[in-house]
């Protein structure tokens, strides 16, 4: 590949996580659920830094399903460690509760979730907001 290339790709790669990030930051209750094939409330009961792979591995405990398969009582992901600094976002700390969003493309964003916020979210499910 020429360095032309290689250049482009990894702009597309930084674009592609600053518009993740800014979506993370700003999405309104639409965009989440048109963005996630699953969405919902957790609370994190631990965090580990899986070095090697450059992935933190958070555990959850899921509080509240907002869209997409209900049921699930616990959840594990793998999120890449720089998304937070890359986002500007803090690592959940164990206990913290979470908006987690998947969508079709098996993409990962978890944010803080207020109750105010989780609030919205049931309101725009049922036709409001």
């Amino acid at each position: 590949m020429t360095a032309r290339v290689l250049a482009l790709i990894a702009l597309e790669l930084l674009m592609g996580t600053a518009r993740a990030c800014r979506f993370a930051q700003d999405a309104q209750p639409a965009q989440w659920y048109e963005w996630a094939d699953s969405l919902f409330a957790a609370d994190v009961t631990s965090v580990e830094a899986d070095a090697g792979n450059s992935v933190d591995v958070i555990s959850l405990r899921v509080v509240e399903t907002f869209k997409g398969p209900a049921g699930a009582a616990a959840a594990s992901l793998r999120v890449p460690s720089r998304m937070w600094s890359s986002c500007r976002l803090e690592r959940p700390a164990v206990g913290a509760r979470v908006l987690v969003a998947l969508n079709p493309n098996s993409d990962t964003l978890l944010v803080p979730l207020t109750a105010a916020y989780s609030e919205r979210l049931r309101r725009y499910a049922l036709g409001g907001d």
